[in-house]
């Protein structure tokens, strides 16, 4: 079993998992099974915009440049004085 494990670069449990799968499925039990884990959960329309609007904005303490050559910290109220 170690050597198996070698070639595929996993733990010696993940291929006595697949083995025995192998050994009660047959050649079907090495499919993905799909489904598995936690289900994926589905935003709103009201989530979806703002992620996207926030994306646009600039986060606020991110350092820019101003086109007089001046680097500045955005915040909500603007550049810092």
């Amino acid at each position: 079993m170690p050597a198996i494990a070698v070639e595929p670069d996993c733990s010696q449990k993940t291929v006595r998992c697949w083995l025995h799968r192998f050994n009660r499925l047959g050649l079907q039990g090495l499919e993905d099974l799909g489904g598995q884990g936690r289900k994926r959960r589905r935003i709103t329309e009201e989530e979806r915009s703002r992620i996207i609007s926030l994306v646009k904005t600039v986060p606020p303490g991110r350092l820019r440049w101003e086109p007089v050559g001046e680097l500045w910290a955005f915040d909500e109220s603007g550049p810092s004085e």
